[in-house]
């Protein structure tokens, strides 16, 4: 037969506790038990008799030693057993020596219930013997000098409600004597924080359990403090029914929970609601709208060149511009909007109960707009110095018969893509055509991955002739074979491409494939001098690894380099000019010649071209198109082939499609052309190569 055992467990950890109820079972005792963690829990427990008290050392807040020093104080002869998985020997000396009955290490807990029968077994024989000592003992001073001691307040009412005790804690922590409230039932004036009134005393006393709060108390000196109260009801010596009550201060905890709400619903740097807090107030402008009938705006905001700030000046003044944006953005807006920091350089503002017609919301939402646009205009402070920033803002109305809070950010952000595109510094309304442009541009994009993940890519040449028309190389331009819409021309994908990035690995794929069919040539000599030109964008030159990629694929491929022609155009000069001129030596210097494509139609090349080790200039088609008819760019041309002689460089004239053309730049001194006249863009097996 199983031996009953009621245990009172010190214990924080829940787990801990299982496995102790566990091996305390398997030992042979039905049992109930009530786990504790901290002081008051504790000192509410002990108001009933336990067989035994198993504790915990370490607690947050609580020790084992505490825990000791409670339970003898207030029912002396209860066994108490350290249960500790961290106490050393030293320390579970010291707990024998101050009253602890034994001590057990949770790894081996099997020792628990033979120690506990030898301890229920003494604790028996002990109070037999002190029975008539305790009952000698003045318990009522014994509670008193403990209670005052206690780090807690504590008081005890009678079954009417009224005061007969309050210990030293009260004056201490209400600065008035307790001794003021003895015999009445109200102490200093407290208001209770739940929404649902907390039980009365007498409801306490009637139903006996424990009831727990959290209370607002008003001091003398005019501050608020707040206060965790355990009450609990227990009969007295005398049999009469009495009500305990613990109360402990919680006023740091409250400020504790009061910062971690700003940290979850508020953003730290500029104390603006964030995401969170900011999808919240938008589900209430919904619901509002939807009620009022009333469009309101939902405005998506992005500074303009905010990473350029940040590389150039820091992240500390990047914070600064954050913070006084988003002081701008507070003064301007009115009480009943929101304006948010959602991260980074983004802030969402919710306009409210703008008008009931489509077209004055839609006037009304441009407008505040504009006036952002003109809050943030204005020169900021940073480092002592005036700086100027600019913002895009994309706008998207809601009303009764809007979508949902995702759809409609997702039309917002449509919007604020659609102003950054259009040269930001702007603001810009959504309607469904955007909507329809960025769904293209995704499909574009999933085929322009879809297409390298499975080589649906092909590189035309179009053939490009010496002055007797005989073919001396080619350019290699890309077209997506798409396996459903078929062929895709460069100017539908390549800007895409360069804006999310796939250019490096659409461009590293250009040149292998033009290594690889410079490695066929290479085997029939009529054809072992041809040149490929591959183009060669801005963003793939601003890659860090661009010169390690390129010289592996020529040196993987065994492709002889000085076949191969990058050709740049001259606004990629624009930036970061002296790296790109290192990286175009360190790749000529391999043998890699590189070619500058549209010549004169940009603004920087003329001041660099001394410093470019290029070998050849190409003829922009736009001058080459009206060459004979128009002096101008008879001029230009010119000009670009005298250029290009006094430099040691060769020239090169695009779009060339006429015989007449071709003569009168023969007669300029070009002597290599390319154009529809000598071939259009064919696949490598149409094309008319040496025999």
């Amino acid at each position: 037969m199983r031996q009953p055992l009621k245990v009172l467990l010190v214990e924080d950890c829940e787990d801990d506790a299982a496995l102790v109820e566990r091996a305390l079972r398997k030992g042979g005792f039905d049992l109930t038990s009530t786990r504790v963690h901290d002081a008051v829990m504790l000192a509410a427990a002990l108001a009933q008799p336990w067989d035994v008290v198993l504790s915990d050392f370490s607690m947050p807040g609580f020790s084992g030693m505490d825990a000791l020093m409670l339970c003898r104080s207030l029912q002396g002869d209860v066994p108490f057993i350290l249960v500790s998985g961290t106490v050393g020997e030293e320390t579970a000396v010291a707990m024998m020596k101050a009253g602890a009955n034994d001590y057990v290490m949770k790894h081996n807990l099997a020792r628990l219930a033979p120690a506990l029968q030898r301890e229920l077994h003494d604790a028996r024989a002990r109070a037999s013997l002190r029975r008539t000592e305790l009952e000698l003992i003045d318990s009522e001073k014994r509670f008193h000098a403990f209670m005052d001691a206690s780090p807690f307040v504590a008081s005890i009412k009678d079954h009417a409600g009224c005061y007969l005790y309050m210990n030293k804690g009260w004056s201490t922590a209400f600065g008035v004597q307790g001794e003021q409230w003895i015999g009445k039932t109200d102490g200093p004036a407290r208001r209770n924080l739940r929404i649902v009134p907390s039980a009365s005393d007498l409801e306490v006393l009637d139903s006996g359990t424990i009831t727990e709060t959290i209370d607002e108390f008003h001091l003398p000196n005019a501050d608020v403090a707040y206060w965790q109260n355990t009450r609990f009801p227990f009969i007295g010596a005398s049999g009469q029914r009495l009500l305990g009550e613990f109360s402990t201060d919680v006023t740091a905890l409250k400020a504790s929970e009061e910062t971690i709400r700003k940290l979850a619903f508020l953003d730290p740097l500029t104390g603006l609601p964030n995401r969170r807090l900011m999808q919240d107030r938008l589900l209430h402008a919904l619901a509002v709208a939807a009620r009022s009938k009333r469009y309101g705006a939902l405005l998506f905001l992005d500074l303009d060149n905010f990473k350029t700030l940040n590389d150039t000046h820091g992240h500390d003044a990047g914070d600064e511009i954050l913070k006084q944006t988003g002081q701008r953005l507070s003064a301007g807006m009115r009480a009943q909007d929101t304006v948010a920091r959602t991260g980074g350089d983004e802030f969402v503002i919710i306009i409210e109960q703008l008008d009931c017609v489509t077209e004055a919301a839609a006037d009304a939402g441009a407008a505040i707009a504009r006036k952002i646009i003109g809050l943030l205009d204005a020169p900021y402070m940073l480092n002592g110095n005036l700086h100027r920033m600019s913002a895009s803002i994309g706008i998207a109305l809601f009303c009764d018969n809007q979508p949902g809070p995702d759809e409609l950010m997702k039309r917002a952000d449509i919007a604020l893509y659609s102003a950054k595109a259009g040269g930001r510094n702007t603001q810009m309304m959504f309607d469904p055509a955007m909507q329809a442009r960025i769904a293209m541009r995704n499909t574009m994009e999933a085929d322009l991955r879809l297409g390298l993940e499975h080589r649906h890519f092909v590189l035309y040449f179009q053939a490009q002739v010496d002055h007797a028309g005989t073919l001396i190389g080619v350019e290699a331009l890309l077209r997506l074979q798409h396996p459903d819409k078929g062929l895709i021309m460069p100017a539908a994908f390549i800007g895409l491409a360069e804006d999310t990035g796939l250019i490096h690995d659409l461009g590293c794929w250009a040149i292998e494939t033009a290594c690889a069919q410079l490695c066929t040539w290479s085997t029939d000599p009529a054809c072992a001098q041809l040149t490929i030109a591959v183009n060669v964008s801005a963003r793939q030159m601003g890659d860090a690894g661009f010169v390690a990629r390129v010289l592996g694929i020529v040196e993987g491929s065994g492709a002889n380099p000085h076949c191969l022609i990058l050709e740049l155009t001259e606004s990629l000069l624009l930036d970061e000019v002296d790296c790109t001129i290192s990286k175009i030596i360190a790749l000529r210097r391999r043998g890699i010649r590189f070619s500058l494509d549209d010549f004169g139609t940009g603004f920087s090349s003329l001041s660099y071209l001394k410093r470019l080790p290029l070998y050849e200039i190409k003829i922009d088609r736009s001058f080459v198109q009206d060459v004979i008819n128009d002096t101008s760019d008879a001029v230009i041309v010119r000009a670009i082939i005298a250029l290009a002689h006094s430099f040691g460089l060769s020239v090169i004239a695009e779009g060339v499609e006429t015989l007449a053309q071709r003569d009168f730049l023969t007669s300029l001194g070009c002597s290599r052309f390319q154009g529809y006249l000598f071939g259009r863009p064919v696949p490598v097996d149409m094309l008319d190569v040496p025999a």
